[in-house]
């Protein structure tokens, strides 16, 4: 009983030791979500998830869009529209949370 205990606590203490590590969906210039729904588990020094879209069309009308996910140590959220053109970045910190293949909108303060 007194061994099952001591292996019990050193269990538990590499448990606690253990860093958890940040899991994203990864791709690279795709076309569609549904070619962005690998996880990936991320490096100790990557802290966000980042989805980037870049797409050219008219309206609703997307001619070309490409979707890139990835793990990231840092979050530069950068949005550009030309009216044909956009491209825009999304980060997130939690477990598989860029799972949408569109850049989040950003909401304004008043």
């Amino acid at each position: 009983m007194k061994s099952y205990l001591i292996v019990l606590l050193g269990v538990l203490l590499l448990c606690t030791n253990q860093v958890h590590l940040l899991v994203c969906f990864t791709c690279e210039k795709k076309t569609s979500n549904w070619s962005c729904l690998k996880p990936s588990k991320c490096s100790e020094n990557d802290k966000h998830c980042v989805t980037t879209v870049a797409s050219f069309g008219v309206g609703l009308l997307s001619f070309k869009k490409k979707i890139t996910k990835k793990c990231s140590p840092t979050c530069l959220e950068a949005d550009m529209d030309l009216g044909m053109a956009s491209y825009g970045t999304s980060c997130c910190q939690s477990f598989l949370c860029n799972i949408f293949g569109h850049v989040a909108p950003k909401t304004t303060t008043q």
